[in-house]
């Protein structure tokens, strides 16, 4: 090349930039268009080095699978929650990588993130995901697989997956491939009233009232045999139930009881077995008033002791008999509180309890909000605090913050706590 001039590069050789080279074929034998191409991308190695970024372009999918390689790594080593070496991939594989792709890593913006947060709340609905089947995943060594929900993921859930994405954009910062994404706004927005639904004391009379019903014959209640019709339009009149349906029936509300005298979670009664009914088989013949059990939890990554109500005593005599009665011995330390006839853990009473509340009439609550077993543990909160409980020692027997409690679970109604809203001021 015989023209000489004061270009910041030379075509057809290496380029420096602060001691680094970067090489590029620029594809055309035309010089006129070369030198254009030839500032176009030296402009741009310019940038990259002036903002201490990589000078060379890097696919997204490649550093997200490094950053994958050194969280699972740190969390062997204990740096790093263990949680996140099974949590996080299929997080940033599925979505972050199906989102962002081969595209540069260095041209993400924050509006490609506003973009990306929105498009993962219709992922499985009307994105990538409504034609997705299963999600398969592993747990304990099993692989196991699940349907997905098709709806917008929860709060919590939006903002638990976001503790990813800003995980991986910092650390990609640090690497040098993006700038820090201190200014990158990416907050879930908070729904109106997001409280869990709860029970009213009367509505959790009117369930305990049905639950019970619903263990009588039809032909022994007010009305006479249930008029049943099934999904071939035959009906008959039931005058009564099948042992199997019985003793489910009887399980189940045991459930109801045990759940909303003690604040237990699902996963913590699920986890429930007898050695951690703490002192229950030495006072097993005395009077409820005398039997001061305690009832050791696990589960949600939470474990600890809690307190009961004495009204949860008579559920555990009722499972303990039928246990006994079914299996034909007293069960071990190790054995489920929930046990099927076999003696085998029962993983959900989901389904029974969805019938349960339709039989009652209480599968909403005012808001329209759908009850879950979950709505038993708020149930007992919210009574709790409106008898006087401190706040503080509450949190510590349901193994929650007082945050939360706040949040999502102290629905108690003002008129139920007028007496302590009405101090005498007179003093």
């Amino acid at each position: 090349m015989s023209k000489t001039s004061k270009r910041p590069f030379t075509l057809f050789q290496r380029t420096s930039l602060g001691g680094k080279q970067v090489r590029k074929s620029l594809g055309t034998d035309d010089e006129q268009e070369a030198e254009q191409l030839a500032y176009q991308a030296w402009g741009e190695a310019h940038y990259r080095s002036k903002h201490g970024l990589q000078l060379e372009a890097t696919a997204f999918s490649v550093v997200a699978e490094k950053f994958i390689e050194k969280m699972q790594a740190e969390a062997e080593r204990g740096e790093r929650s263990p949680y996140h070496k099974n949590d996080w991939p299929p997080i940033i594989r599925r979505y972050l990588i199906g989102f962002f792709g081969d595209r540069s890593v260095d041209g993400i913006r924050d509006a490609d993130l506003e973009r990306y947060l929105e498009w993962r709340k219709h992922y499985w609905s009307t994105g990538p995901g409504k034609d997705i089947p299963y999600i398969e995943y592993e747990r304990d060594g099993k692989k196991l697989r699940r349907q997905p929900k098709r709806d917008v993921p929860s709060i919590s859930r939006q903002r638990g997956e976001l503790v990813a994405v800003r995980a991986l954009f910092d650390q990609l910062a640090r690497w040098g491939h993006v700038t820090p994404i201190s200014g990158i706004s990416i907050r879930a927005n908070r729904r109106i009233d997001n409280r869990r639904p709860s029970f009213e004391p009367h509505e959790y009379a009117k369930l305990i009232q049905t639950s019970l019903d619903r263990l009588v014959d039809p032909i022994m209640l007010a009305g006479g045999p249930k008029e049943v019709t099934s999904s071939d339009g035959r009906a008959w009149k039931q005058v009564k139930i099948d042992d199997h349906t019985r003793r489910d029936r009887i399980a189940l509300h045991c459930y109801v009881e045990l759940a909303a005298n003690t604040g237990m979670r699902p996963t913590e009664t699920k986890n429930l077995n007898w050695g951690d009914i703490l002192g229950y088989r030495d006072i097993i013949n005395k009077p409820i008033g005398e039997r001061d059990v305690r009832i050791r939890v696990r589960g949600k990554g939470k474990s600890g002791t809690l307190i009961p109500q004495l009204a949860a005593i008579p559920a555990l005599d009722m499972l303990w008999q039928m246990f006994v009665k079914e299996v034909g011995r007293e069960p071990r330390d190790d054995e489920p509180v929930f046990a099927d006839p076999k003696g085998q853990r029962v993983l959900s009473f989901a389904n029974g309890f969805r019938q349960l509340l339709k039989a009652a009439d209480l599968e909403y609550d005012h808001r329209g909000v759908r009850r879950t077993p979950y709505s038993l543990r708020h149930f007992y909160v919210s009574q709790q605090l409106a008898h006087g409980v401190p706040i503080h020692d509450l949190a510590r027997n349901t193994r929650t913050s007082i945050q939360m409690m706040d949040k999502h679970y102290a629905q108690v109604q003002v008129e139920r706590m007028k007496d302590s809203l009405r101090p005498d001021w007179r003093n």
